[in-house]
């Protein structure tokens, strides 16, 4: 796990008591998750889990049974709906097609200059409508519209997914940055680049988060082979 140098302010959100049902399946059985300015939490766990839901259910737009989300003490009863508070990266692509690149990170009050100086090669589609993107590409540019963005967490689900290995190891040092500005969380599957970031660790596992110490204990409870 990365080596957290930074002071951490009193900027910390944390989600407790998250329950969730579908029908009489148990999703989220009393699952919790902390975020801080200067740290990244890793969230990992198998496929169907329960992570992209907790993280819908973090965020607001996914009505659970109960979650409770505090940020520096205070509950938060809708968090998406407060002014730049967080901000939540789905997997599903979510930035509106007609619009330019320019235009979207115009809409998300991120610096293009500051864009461009991470991923140069973005600059040479910012005229193009995001329709007319690779699909790699409206990742790259969806992931950094979230991250970049004036918000104090950011909640990301699956970042370095359909994203070639030499832009993620961009974005692995861009988060390492932003970790100074703003508490972030990030689920994905790819745990090797994901531990390699994270200050902090939870497994998702029968619709709990256990807290992770090392890499022995992801193989303990049965997540990579020991």
């Amino acid at each position: 796990m990365a080596n957290n140098n930074y002071i951490l302010s009193p900027d910390q959100m944390s989600a407790e008591n998250i329950f969730l049902s579908i029908g009489q399946k148990e999703i989220l059985k009393g699952a919790t998750i902390q975020a801080a300015k200067g740290s990244i939490t890793g969230l990992l766990g198998r496929n169907g889990s329960g992570k992209s839901t907790m993280l819908q259910c973090v965020f607001g737009t996914l009505r659970a049974a109960s979650c409770d989300v505090f940020v520096n003490g205070i509950r938060i009863a809708t968090p998406y709906t407060t002014h730049r508070l967080l901000n939540y990266l789905p997997q599903i692509p979510f930035l509106p097609h007609s619009l330019s690149v320019k235009k979207v990170m115009q809409q998300y009050n991120v610096d293009k200059t500051e864009a461009f100086s991470y991923f140069p090669e973005i600059e040479e589609e910012a005229d193009k409508r995001i329709h007319e993107l690779s699909g790699g590409m409206e990742r790259l540019v969806s992931v950094l519209v979230i991250l970049l963005a004036d918000t104090r967490f950011s909640l990301l689900d699956e970042p370095f997914t359909h994203i070639m290995p030499l832009h993620v190891e961009r974005l692995q040092s861009l988060l390492l940055q932003q970790k100074r500005r703003k508490g972030i969380i990030i689920t994905d599957h790819l745990y090797q680049q994901l531990v390699s970031v994270s200050d902090t660790l939870y497994l998702m596992k029968e619709g709990q988060t256990v807290f992770i110490h090392n890499t022995e204990d992801l193989a303990l409870h049965g997540y990579i082979r020991p």
